[in-house]
């Protein structure tokens, strides 16, 4: 089934239905802001549940003890930098 693609104003109207449709439909919705692709909204089966440090460590092809202790460092980095740059988040209008 290909992917379905929606505005970011479509899928704030018509939450429930996009989850319907993510869930019961197994679709997945590419969620565009200005033309844009920036997110995706996919079935928890076809989440990896990999962290972004094991994501990172499989693609550039760390594995067994060695991505394990590269997947540990990158969460400590990632801890780190959420802790000394506290990002605004950004209020939503409407």
């Amino acid at each position: 089934m290909p992917d379905k693609h929606m505005g970011v104003a479509e899928v704030k109207r018509h939450f429930a239905d996009v989850v319907g449709q993510v869930m019961h439909g197994k679709q997945r919705i590419i969620v565009e802001r200005r033309g844009r692709p920036v997110v995706a909204i996919v079935p928890l089966e076809d989440s990896d549940g990999l962290t972004p440090g094991r994501r990172l460590a499989a693609a550039v092809g760390f594995g067994g003890n060695e991505g394990e202790e590269f997947s540990r460092l990158m969460a400590t980095v990632i801890k780190e930098r959420r802790r000394r740059m506290p990002r605004r988040v950004p209020e939503i209008e409407g």
